[in-house]
């Protein structure tokens, strides 16, 4: 299976806060009424980045249009021709961030059959993508509470199309007598959360010594244990005796 490096992945498919903007453009999402698009995509980004940097250093909660206007160096004006509001930007940042790693794992797996190196795959491609966004993450994690309820349940089932990602793969390793018989929903949630714990305190893990990779090298170990026949998914071995007390003393 061919590895890349953070930087020929992030090059590969085109991670950055431009290209996801330019991407936002050509949807028509939002209220975007600039007739340019490459103008639109050099605002769009403008905003967009003060908005991570704001919801980072105060919270998007505190954050007000006219904050938003300064930050971005455009008008208030000028700011309403691409966000109706708040409620439009947080929508659409968390839109597109959630399609983009959809895309880019769906994309990344399909030469693979292999069901040991698509879970593999599926986790390089996930954590190599929030390493490149890690800013557009952590947002979609921590600010998906100021949409309204529909589309926080919007959101959120965009959010989980890479836990089905992982649920799938389950499924397949499982009729090719690959994985134990762990549900794959939940198998792919542990996943997920293991995922999701790199860009959430990914501190913690570089004092530790990991970098991305490595990470991703844990995470793929963690989730073969859990998941082959000889692993956590079906411990071979005798059952313990439930007479017996194996209780440590206190």
């Amino acid at each position: 299976m061919e590895r890349h490096t953070l930087e020929a992945f992030v090059a590969r498919h085109h991670l950055n806060s431009r290209s996801l903007c330019a991407a936002i453009v050509e949807s028509r999402e939002g209220s975007i009424a600039v007739r340019n698009p490459q103008a639109a995509t050099e605002n769009l980004t403008r905003i967009i980045e003060a908005t991570l940097r704001i919801a980072n250093r105060k919270g998007f909660a505190a954050m007000t249009l006219r904050e938003l206007a300064a930050e971005s160096r455009l008008s208030l004006g000028g700011l309403y021709a691409y966000i109706g509001s708040k409620d439009d930007l947080a929508r659409m940042i968390q839109r597109r961030v959630s399609l983009t790693l959809g895309e880019v794992m769906n994309s990344a797996l399909e030469p693979i059959e292999d069901s040991d190196a698509r879970l593999a795959t599926a986790i390089d491609a996930h954590l190599l993508t929030t390493e490149a966004l890690r800013e557009w993450f952590f947002f979609l994690y921590m600010e998906a509470h100021h949409l309204a309820p529909d589309e926080r349940r919007k959101a959120v089932s965009i959010e989980q199309g890479s836990e089905r990602i992982f649920a799938d793969i389950i499924r397949a390793g499982q009729a090719q007598s690959r994985y134990a018989g762990v549900q794959p929903e939940i198998a792919a949630g542990l996943i997920k959360a293991m995922l999701q714990d790199w860009y959430l305190k990914r501190r913690k893990h570089v004092e530790r010594g990991l970098d991305v990779i490595a990470y991703a090298d844990t995470v793929t170990l963690a989730a073969q244990a859990m998941l082959t026949i000889s692993g956590l998914g079906q411990c071979e071995g005798p059952s313990p005796d439930p007479t017996t007390n194996t209780q440590e003393p206190s």
